[in-house]
Parts: structure tokens; sequence; C-alpha cells
């Protein structure tokens, strides 16, 4: 039997996860699993600035956590480069 998922998307953002054809996070049974994050803007427009770009790549995943009722408390393991 296959397993629900459900796609996750962060409040303002829907359209910009959209254009590009992917969900923030998609989750199944008790596991949430997030794409790849970056220092965008609401638009999707980049920030030129690098530390805002990687402040901007963390307050991006925390609206992903947030919109699937997590928070920083609940990763597992995160990636970065």
């Amino acid at each position: 039997t296959m397993t629900q998922r459900d796609a996750i998307f962060p409040a303002n953002r829907h359209a910009l996860y959209e254009a590009h054809g992917y969900s923030a996070a998609v989750r199944t049974g008790d596991l949430l699993f997030v794409s790849g994050q970056v220092g965008s803007r609401n638009d999707g427009s980049p920030e030129p600035d690098f530390a805002l770009q990687v402040a901007l790549a963390f307050q991006n995943l925390e609206a992903v956590l947030t919109a699937a009722g997590g928070s920083f408390d609940d990763i597992i393991d995160v990636t970065t480069f």
C-alpha cells in the first residue's frame, strides 16, 4: 500500500513554488522532507547581499516548517552548501 504524501507550502510563497513546479516540502507519515531553501525574497528574486541571503534562507526554512506545524526543534538532519 502507498503512503499518503501531502505537499506543504509556506504562506505567501505558493505561487513561487507553483511557477517552478515543485513544493516546499512533502509530508509522508511522521516525516517532512523539505526542498532546498535559498536566500530569495518573497517575490522569488535573489537577495544580492550574501549575509542577507543566508538569513533569508533560514527564514524561508522556518516558514516551511511553520506551515507544516513544526519548528527548528523538529529537524533531524540538514545539509548546507
